[in-house]
C-alpha cells in the first residue's frame, strides 16, 4: 500500500504544467457558454416562458419526432451495428464511413442531401409520392427522417463497439447447444450488450431532440408540423431573447440529464463477464449431446491446461465419431461410443482449433465429420448436435444457473416448464440445486 501511495504521489507531482494550463483553458472554454445561459436566464419568468402555447406545442412535437427517430434507429441501427461488428464483407470500411458521415457533415448539407434524395425532385421522392402518396418535405415525417439521419450513427457506433468487445465464446457455446443464429442473437447477444444499447439509444434520442440544421433545410419550420424546440429557439431569438434563453436552458438540462444518467452506470469499464477476453483456452471439452448443459459427474472429461478432450457418449444414445481434419496439419480422429480422447500439446499446437473445426467455428481448419451414420460436415454449428464447454465455462452472465442449465433444452424447443424441471433435477443431482436462482457471478468457480 505504501509503495502504491508513493507512485500515485509521484505521478501527481510529475504532472507537466505545460499540459495543465491548456487543459484548464479548455474546460473554461467549454464552461463559459453554459454559464452564460445560466446567468442570463430570467428565473422569475422561467415558468411562464416554458409553458407558453408555442413552446408547449414545439416541445410535444420534439418529443414525438425524437422518439420516432429513436424507434427507427433501433429497428435499422441494431442490425447494422451487428453486421459491422460480426461480419467481414467487401466494402465494410465504406459502410462504416457512411455511418460516420452524418456525424461530421454540416447539418444544413445533410438537409440538402435529404432534399436531393427524398424531396419531390429527388432521386426517389417522385416515386414515393406517385406510388404511396408520401411527401416528406414540410411534413412531420420529414422532421423524423432528418432527425434519424443525424442521430442514428450514435446508436450504431456505440453498439458496434460493445458488440466488438463481447466474448465470442458465449455465442459459440449457445450455437453448439443447438440455438439458431436468431435465437443466439435474441437470448445471448442482445441481453449482454444492453449497456451499450441503452447508452447508444440515450445519445440517439438526445441528438434527435436537439436536431436543427437538417430539419429546417429538409422539412421547413412550420408551427405544429415541423417546428421542433430547437427551431422555436431560433425564432424566439429574433422576437424574445429572454424566452429563447429559457428554452435553451430546458434543452441544456435535458442533455445534461442524459449524460449524467449514462455516467458510470452504462458507460463504465467493462468486466470480464461481458467483454472479449482470451479465446477459449486449451482444456475445452467437446461432447455430442442432446442439448443439456450439464457436467457429467460420473464421466467428466479431462480439462487440463495442456490438453483438450473429446467426450463421445451423449445422454440420448451412443454412436461413434469419425473426423478427417485438414488445415495446417492433417489428422484422422476415430472414437467409438463411450470413448474419451484427450488431446495434449503445448500452447499453439492447435488443440482448440481442432475442437473449433469439429464444431464448424473456424476457417483455419476443415473437418469432415460423421457422427454414427450421419454426415454433419455441411451443417451449421447449431444443427450438428455437438456441444462444447470452454474451460472458462462461458456461462451466460445474464441468466441464472437454472436458466444456463436449461438453455440447450430450450434451444431444442423443449417447453419452458419441462426444461426448467429437468435442469433443476440435474442441479439437485449434483448437489447445487439450492443455488439454481443465482447468477454466475454469484457462484464460485
Amino acid at each position: 500500500m505504501r509503495r502504491l501511495r508513493t507512485r500515485r504521489t509521484a505521478g501527481r507531482a510529475g504532472t507537466p504544467v505545460v499540459l495543465v494550463l491548456p487543459a484548464l483553458l479548455a474546460v473554461a472554454f467549454l464552461l463559459l457558454p453554459l454559464l452564460g445561459v445560466l446567468v442570463r436566464t430570467s428565473w422569475g419568468d422561467l415558468g411562464s416562458q416554458l409553458t407558453s402555447p408555442d413552446v408547449v406545442e414545439a416541445l410535444k412535437l420534439s418529443l414525438l419526432v425524437s422518439f420516432c427517430a429513436l424507434g427507427i434507429s433501433l429497428v435499422l441501427g441494431v442490425p447494422l451495428a451487428w453486421l459491422l461488428a460480426r461480419v467481414d464483407f467487401p466494402g465494410k470500411t465504406l459502410v462504416r464511413s457512411l455511418v460516420l458521415l452524418p456525424m461530421v457533415l454540416p447539418p444544413t448539407v445533410g438537409g440538402v442531401a435529404l432534399l436531393l434524395g427524398f424531396g419531390r425532385r429527388g432521386l426517389i421522392g417522385p416515386w414515393m409520392e406517385s406510388t404511396f402518396g408520401i411527401v416528406l418535405p414540410f411534413h412531420t415525417s420529414g422532421a423524423v427522417v432528418a432527425a434519424t439521419f443525424v442521430a442514428m450513427p450514435f446508436l450504431v457506433i456505440s453498439l458496434e463497439g460493445t458488440l466488438a468487445g463481447l466474448r465470442p465464446a458465449y455465442e459459440e457455446t449457445a450455437a453448439s447447444l443447438g440455438a439458431s443464429p436468431t435465437r443466439v442473437f435474441l437470448t445471448v447477444t442482445l441481453p449482454m450488450v444492453v449497456p451499450g444499447l441503452v447508452a447508444g439509444a440515450a445519445l440517439t434520442w438526445a441528438r434527435a431532440l436537439g436536431e436543427f440544421g437538417a430539419t429546417i433545410t429538409f422539412a421547413g419550420n412550420l408551427p405544429g408540423t415541423t417546428q421542433t424546440l430547437p427551431l422555436q429557439v431560433y425564432l424566439l431569438l429574433q422576437n424574445s431573447p429572454e424566452a429563447a434563453t429559457s428554452v435553451s436552458l430546458l434543452l441544456l438540462a435535458i442533455a445534461m440529464a442524459v449524460l449524467l444518467g449514462l455516467r458510470g452506470r452504462w458507460t463504465g469499464t467493462s468486466t470480464d463477464r461481458g467483454v472479449r477476453g482470451a479465446e477459449p483456452t486449451p482444456g475445452d471439452v467437446l461432447a455430442p449431446g442432446d442439448g443439456m448443459r450439464i457436467p457429467d459427474g460420473d464421466r467428466a472429461a479431462p480439462a487440463t491446461e495442456a490438453g483438450a478432450a473429446v467426450d463421445v457418449p451423449p445422454p440420448s444414445g451412443n454412436w461413434p465419431l469419425h473426423a478427417e481434419v485438414t488445415g495446417f496439419n492433417q489428422l484422422t480422429l476415430d472414437a467409438g461410443p463411450g470413448t474419451t480422447i484427450a488431446v495434449v500439446g503445448p500452447n499453439g499446437a492447435g488443440k482448440t482449433t481442432l475442437l473449433r473445426a469439429l464444431l464448424g467455428l473456424t476457417p483455419r481448419a476443415h473437418a469432415e465429420l460423421r457422427l454414427g451414420d450421419l454426415d454433419v460436415t455441411t451443417l451449421p454449428p447449431h444443427r450438428r448436435g455437438v456441444a462444447w464447454v470452454p474451460q472458462s465455462g462461458a456461462l451466460f452472465p445474464h441468466l441464472s444457473a437454472l436458466s444456463n442449465t436449461a438453455y440447450g433444452l430450450r434451444a431444442h424447443r423443449v417447453r419452458r416448464a419441462e426444461a426448467r424441471r429437468t435442469a433443476q433435477q440435474w442441479l439437485d443431482r449434483l448437489g447445487v440445486g439450492h443455488l439454481a436462482r443465482r447468477k454466475p457471478h454469484q457462484l464460485s468457480g
